[in-house]
């Protein structure tokens, strides 16, 4: 793809996007009717009465217009004929019944030959031929020369020879073939020299199998398996492929392997056309008394685009793979375990590669694991958590804590006399991935009671806890030598922190006389806080960062996350909250707003915190948010967060929907976070990295819509104020038949940071769906929607 036209591209995209959104928003006329219920239209359904089959032999009954025989051996029927048993019926010009009485047997084998215009039915398939012959005991039926049609379900086809075997449950075909396409159209089809549909399976198996476009044949395979019905089974799945200016060519051919009940496995060869070779893509899902789980190996033996990369050894770093393993389970009621682990083989890999376990905006993977117990009053974690970070993205040193392990304890008596109690306790062993920072050992107890009070329209919560923490710090003379020589650190550090907390809640409702069966709320809430000062600049930061102060937010007792940084507190919270509920009881609308008032400076110690310094008291913080469903179809939703210790606007974001259904809907987003709100929430290596210094200013839109019968089309664009240019841009159209679809969509897309510069990758994927097989019809929107690297999120 040359420059010129990539630069098209960014441009087109903005204004296809606005085209879409104004037809949604206008455009009122959907499709004609489901697709499903359009594709069943030209299927047959069975119409009589179903006949359980209670294993005895079925009476027969035979009408035509003449009949002769020799009875009790022979007869022939003439003159549409019409043979009935059980669920089958056999229709023809004529029939000749032959009875014959086997040797050791008491019923007599009773077989019929039917000659012109045949047609046999029962409520799993039709066949029509100008012969045929049936087993009236045993149900097997051939037709010759003739063609058939799935009763109920998509799939037809022709074949010189078509039987019925295993009473109906299988069809067997000689030299035949197959397609999902309704009457009237053979886009594709498979055709084969022997091909056995088995419908309690739910999978057709063709031998000698030649895959075919219209007339064409495009494919040739000597067994191939394709599904019938929604049942899982082993076999290839539908390919896809895309190019892109970070890859080139790109194709993927998954194979999904049923392993048992409870096991399944896809692997994907994935050909990249730059990096010269197959990814093996392997996924693996199970299913056991110890939980869920999915683990996922990707590997690339030799990658020609990286190995040529400076500073990549040749023949060791060339190499590159990922492995995710997800689990979580409960053993026993009592016993739960959790594993999230993410590893690649180097820092590029989600720049290089696109992946549903990781993303190049992130800047690290997660690697945790957890093993916990719990009964009603007591509950205990055991877990281990690292972070692998990707440095040279960010290009600045590299620091980040393990947590290996980390022990969490809670222990509950609720109803001590009016009191509720509770234990937590901790113990972590910190050390970090870059050897010449500080490792420590934090042993944490906090003892809490509360009283709680309430009743239908107020509460009253009031709490107090002691804060009691130990620190054993090593490594501190490394750290000095070679990172800060100012440090202040000491190896042995005493915490103990009192806190008080009172925290009341008010609900007044009426009836609003402006609609009727409608109930708007008031909801003013007041805390106190008060947490003592204490000195924490000779604690290293292991852990701590600072919380969002959403509305909710400003009702903590915690200014950090973590617990290295516990600031004082002498502080009133206010909020005011009012609802609106319709006569349905469902929330039509809200607006929340508070602020917190520092009677004295909110302080920690740390000189790394430039707020500190201000020593600033009154109202410091104010938050935010809104939620309105004007109606059924439109919603907004809202907040914004002010930080007077910052000195500005903290965060915001907003967002307007219009959704008509699943299918159809258009967004308008915004969102903001200044700069000094990610310096002082984020660690300093991701926070002085360039791609963040100007802060996040985006504004974005999502539109997806059908736009005619069976196309759809979605368009996402997300513009970057601050930088002047698109974070993201994607643009994708469907068209959806009864037996196949087609979707492409365009990407454009920031996936690195190159030389003061955001580095993009420019996408356009094909995939295509044979259509039929399953009781799958969707129209592909949620897939589109979530291709892009900011997936659409509801406001609804």
């Amino acid at each position: 793809m040359t420059e010129q036209q990539i630069t098209r591209m960014k441009k087109r995209i903005p204004t296809l996007l606005a085209t879409l959104i104004g037809s949604a928003l206008y455009s009122q006329q959907g499709m004609a009717a489901d697709l499903a219920s359009q594709c069943m239209l030209g299927i047959p359904s069975y119409n009589r009465p179903l006949v359980q089959d209670d294993g005895n032999s079925q009476p027969v009954t035979i009408q035509a217009d003449h009949a002769k025989g020799d009875y009790p051996d022979n007869a022939v029927f003439t003159g549409n004929v019409d043979v009935q048993q059980g669920n089958s019926r056999l229709q023809s010009d004529e029939v000749q019944l032959h009875q014959k009485l086997v040797e050791g047997q008491t019923d007599p084998v009773r077989t019929v030959d039917a000659l012109g215009n045949v047609h046999y039915d029962d409520n799993q398939v039709i066949l029509k031929g100008p012969k045929a012959w049936s087993n009236l005991n045993t149900k097997d039926t051939n037709v010759w020369d003739g063609n058939y049609q799935m009763v109920g379900r998509q799939g037809r086809g022709t074949a010189d020879l078509m039987k019925q075997r295993g009473d109906n449950r299988y069809t067997i075909l000689e030299n035949g073939t197959f397609t999902s396409c309704l009457p009237g159209s053979n886009t594709w089809s498979v055709v084969g020299s022997e091909v056995i549909q088995d419908r309690q399976e739910e999978v057709a198996e063709i031998w000698n199998a030649r895959f075919k476009l219209g007339p064409v044949p495009v494919f040739y395979s000597p067994y191939l398996q394709l599904p019938i019905g929604d049942k899982r089974r082993s076999g290839f799945l539908i390919p896809s492929a895309k190019y892109s200016t970070n890859s080139g060519i790109e194709f993927a051919l998954p194979y999904y392997w049923n392993i048992a009940p409870n096991f399944d496995a896809t692997i994907t060869p994935h050909y990249i056309d730059k990096r010269g070779g197959i990814q093996w893509q392997n996924e693996f899902r199970y299913l056991t008394q110890a939980g869920t789980g999915l683990m996922e190996f990707d590997y690339l033996p030799s990658d020609d685009e990286y190995k040529n990369e400076p500073g990549v050894a040749p023949g060791e770093k060339d190499r590159r793979w990922l492995f995710y393993w997800n689990h979580s389970g409960v053993m026993d009621q009592v016993w739960r375990f959790n594993v999230d682990y993410t590893k690649v083989s180097d820092s590029r890999y989600f720049n290089d590669f696109s992946s549903p376990y990781g993303n190049s905006t992130d800047g690290y993977a997660t690697q945790k694991f957890s093993v916990g117990y719990a009964n009603q009053n007591f509950d205990a974690t055991l877990s281990a958590k690292q972070f692998q970070v990707f440095a040279n993205q960010l290009g600045t040193f590299t620091s980040s804590y393990r947590a290996e392990p980390q022990l969490d304890v809670n222990f509950y008596q609720n109803d001590v006399g009016p009191f509720d109690t509770r234990i937590y306790g901790q113990a972590v062993k910190f050390t970090n991935v870059n050897d010449n920072m500080p490792d420590a050992t934090r042993l944490h107890l906090e003892p809490v009671i509360n009283l709680p009070v309430s009743n239908g329209w107020a509460s009253l919560n009031t709490e107090a806890k002691l804060m009691m923490t130990h620190y054993q710090q090593g490594n501190l003379d490394e750290y000095k030598q070679k990172i800060n020589a100012n440090s202040t650190l000491e190896n042995t550090v005493n915490r103990t922190l009192p806190q008080f907390k009172m925290d009341g809640k008010l609900i007044f409702d009426r009836d609003m006389d402006s609609v009727a069966g409608w109930t708007q709320t008031l909801e003013p809430r007041a805390q106190y806080l008060y947490v003592p000062y204490r000195n924490q600049s000779a604690i290293n930061n292991y852990d701590s960062s600072l919380l969002q102060s959403d509305y909710s937010g400003l009702f903590r007792d915690r200014t950090y996350g973590g617990l290295d940084r516990i600031a004082s507190a002498n502080q009133v919270t206010t909020g005011l909250t009012s609802r609106v509920y319709d006569d349905a009881s469902v929330e039509r609308f809200n607006v929340s707003a508070g602020q917190i008032y520092y009677f004295t400076q909110s302080r920690t110690g740390d000189d790394n915190i430039n707020w500190e310094k201000d020593k600033k008291t009154g109202s410091m913080v104010w938050a935010g948010d809104t939620y309105w469903r004007m109606t059924d179809r439109w919603g907004l939703r809202g907040g914004v967060q002010y930080d007077a210790r910052l000195g500005s606007v903290a965060n915001g974001s907003g967002a307007i929907e219009y959704r008509r259904d699943a299918d159809r809907m258009a967004q308008l987003t915004y969102r903001y976070a200044s700069p000094e709100y990610i310096q002082a929430t984020l660690p300093a290596v991701y926070s002085t990295a360039d791609q963040y210094r100007e802060g996040i200013s985006q504004v974005g839109m999502v539109a997806s819509w059908p736009i005619v019968d069976r196309w759809s089309v979605v368009g996402a664009y997300y513009y970057d104020t601050n930088a002047r240019q698109s974070a993201d841009s994607m643009f994708a159209v469907q068209y959806s038949s009864c037996c196949y679809a087609i979707r492409v969509g365009v990407e454009r897309k920031i996936n690195g940071w190159e030389n003061n510069m955001s580095k993009y990758d420019n996408v356009i994927g094909f995939n295509i769906e044979l259509r039929g097989l399953s009781s799958n019809y969707g129209l592909g929107i949620p897939q589109m929607l979530r291709t892009n690297i900011l997936p659409y999120q509801s406001s609804m």
